[in-house]
């Protein structure tokens, strides 16, 4: 028997010999992270609206924190949660086109295992406060709506201001890759970069958050957060009447006690052909009153007639006198050194005034670009914005405000580019708390478990791979052997017939 015979034995020989080897090489697991998108829903209980927001992460955490990359949001229709304290019924069923939506929006099989928060601020706070019992059964009715959606809802709380506050810092210094950056091959690396403050001016008050370094800097007050495997201790800063409606009525009660004598009342702050009538009582009133002559104040209902001059000069002067008077809140750099240490955080701001200013006046130089926001006409603002006269009157005051932080030792970070790369991942930043919330609750959703795949060593894949090859050569050349043997047989007896013949 010639070696082409016994070819195909051999072939089976080698494919058996290679099926034993396959099995006893030794393997080792290799886990694979399953790239399943993970959904999770925070329900933003604010003063005036509430906002649901869907945020979307992939299962894979990094150091136990999860990796937010998307957002999409519902603005719920009507007022704002603690506007039902008397019929807290209607909260919860205001909520059910925004639950349907997410519905939608999240795969079917994922609702069970998709966590809803609902975290309820300013207003519900207040309301807690004044009305307890008001505010008890108005989570309680959320809850009941809440619980009967298809959503694992993780319970329903109100947020203190400095937790809220906390949440705001995480957001912004996570847009911002502040905690981590992509590399080239786009894996996740420590930024390197400082962490940044977040200057914050509200209705009621001004609040600085920042990082401290130390540990035994933390104040009663102040948050510990544990991301990216991190822990980060966090403090407020609040300046309770230094927010952007006391702002104006302490501005205007000066006004009005300095120039009472005149018929009409000139504001440096407004501008020209702006004017309102002011009641005295509005304006000073409560704890942030500002008090002139005893002797010579006006009357509860004495109403005044205040016109804009617009002088932005005179303007940035009488806030920063208003300010240096003022035994509410001092911004002085010592008086905050110990805790906040202004020296060594750039803070961003987030103040709409500041919004408006960057979109109109751009300019790195921010005395500039307050001088020119405060020198532009009331046409001229308006068609710059939909906001209302009103709202637009005052973004100059609050703008000098903001400037006066800045020779107060404070960084400001007011630059376009950071800012626009914030408000691009943000989309809203009044609720941008929520995506710090989120992500500080990442740390205790469970990650799903890897799958695993058996892997050998690439020595001996190698060493497979070549076995195959030979393998399959062999096969081919053996079968085109035997198609070629074929055909020479046909054609030696194709040519015996012909001599016969």
């Amino acid at each position: 028997m010639s070696w082409r015979e016994l070819l195909p034995p051999w072939l089976v020989i080698v494919a058996g010999l290679t099926g034993i080897v396959l099995l006893c090489v030794s393997t080792k697991d290799v886990p694979v992270a399953p790239l399943r998108t993970k959904y999770g829903i925070v329900l933003d209980a604010g003063p005036s609206r509430t906002i649901l927001f869907i945020y979307q992460w992939t299962a894979t955490k990094a150091n136990k924190t999860g990796v937010i990359r998307g957002c999409s949001s519902c603005p719920v229709q009507g007022l704002g949660v603690s506007n039902y304290s008397d019929s807290p019924q209607k909260a919860g069923k205001s909520l059910e086109p925004c639950l349907n939506w997410a519905q939608k929006e999240i795969p079917a099989e994922q609702h069970s295992q998709t966590p809803l928060y609902v975290g309820a601020t300013t207003s519900t706070r207040h309301l807690n406060l004044t009305h307890p019992t008001l505010s008890d059964d108005l989570l309680a009715s959320l809850t009941v709506a809440l619980k009967s959606s298809p959503f694992s809802f993780r319970g329903a709380q109100i947020l203190s201001s400095p937790d809220e506050e906390a949440f705001n810092w995480v957001a912004v210094n996570y847009v911002l890759e502040n905690f981590f950056k992509y590399d080239w091959r786009g894996q996740l690396v420590p930024s390197g970069k400082g962490m940044a403050g977040v200057l914050s001016v509200g209705g009621t008050s001004t609040r600085l958050t920042s990082q401290l370094e130390e540990e035994n800097q933390v104040p009663k007050e102040g948050v510990r957060l544990q991301l990216y495997g991190q822990m980060h201790r966090v403090y407020t800063h609040q300046c309770p009447c230094h927010g952007t409606d006391q702002l104006h009525r302490r501005l205007l009660s000066l006004l009005i006690q300095e120039q009472r004598s005149a018929k009409t009342v000139s504001n440096p702050c407004w501008p020209l052909s702006y004017s309102r009538e002011v009641q005295w009582q509005s304006v000073h009133a409560g704890p942030c009153a500002v008090s002139g002559d005893t002797w010579d104040t006006p009357g509860p209902k004495e109403v005044f007639n205040i016109t804009g001059s617009s002088s932005p000069t005179a303007c940035m002067r009488l806030v920063q006198r208003l300010l240096n008077s003022s035994s509410s809140c001092s911004f002085s750099k010592h008086s905050l050194s110990s805790v906040l240490q202004p020296l060594r955080t750039r803070f961003l701001v987030i103040s709409e005034a500041m919004d408006f200013m960057r979109e109109t006046v751009p300019s790195p130089d921010l005395g500039q670009a307050v001088k020119r926001l405060c020198g532009m006409s009331l046409k001229e603002l308006v068609r710059e914005s939909q906001a209302s006269q009103d709202t637009l009157a005052e973004y100059c005051a609050v703008s000098a405000f903001i400037f006066h932080l800045s020779t107060k030792g404070y960084t400001l970070d007011v630059d376009r580019p950071a800012w626009t790369a914030f408000q691009k991942k943000m989309g809203d930043r009044s609720s941008g708390w929520t995506l710090g919330y989120l992500l500080s609750l990442t740390n205790t959703i469970p990650q799903d478990s890897p799958s695993i795949l058996k892997g050998i060593e690439p020595g001996v894949w190698s060493l497979l791979l070549i076995l195959f090859v030979v393998l399959l050569t062999g096969s081919f050349m053996r079968i085109s052997y035997r198609v070629m043997a074929k055909e020479n047989s046909l054609s030696n007896r194709n040519s015996s017939v012909f001599d016969d013949n």
